[in-house]
């Protein structure tokens, strides 16, 4: 499966309990150590590690750094799409979908900015 797939699959896993989600506190404001063991029930990281299909690819716990190993996920893209401060959790599936198709074509964004001015 792929690291777009993945985040695909991750979203539908989280879009029939979206509005009972939390999203994770304030992890802007963490250490990387703190940040990675990050856990509990109502976060998204739970319901990743409870289908089955994503403890047989190798997702490890519902912990947060083993989340981001296993979806490829940098702390600013954790930021983006699950810190409290981005919205409430009922927007965590479109972000990781939107998130999953700049994974999908990780060249046309790039291409995007440089044709806009935006990135040198």
């Amino acid at each position: 499966m792929t690291r777009a797939q993945r985040l695909e699959r991750w979203a539908d896993l989280l879009e029939p309990s979206a509005n009972r989600l939390s999203p994770l506190p304030r992890i802007e404001d963490m250490s990387e150590d703190e940040r990675r063991q990050v856990r509990g029930n109502s976060y998204p990281m739970a319901v990743a590690f409870a289908d089955p299909v994503f403890r047989e690819l190798g997702l490890k716990s519902d912990r947060l750094g083993d989340a981001m190993e296993f979806f490829a996920l940098n702390a600013r893209d954790v930021h983006a799409l699950m810190c409290e401060c981005m919205g409430p959790a009922a927007g965590i599936p479109h972000r990781l979908r939107h998130h999953a198709k700049r994974a999908e074509h990780p060249g046309l964004w790039r291409r995007f900015l440089l044709a806009t001015g935006l990135a040198a």
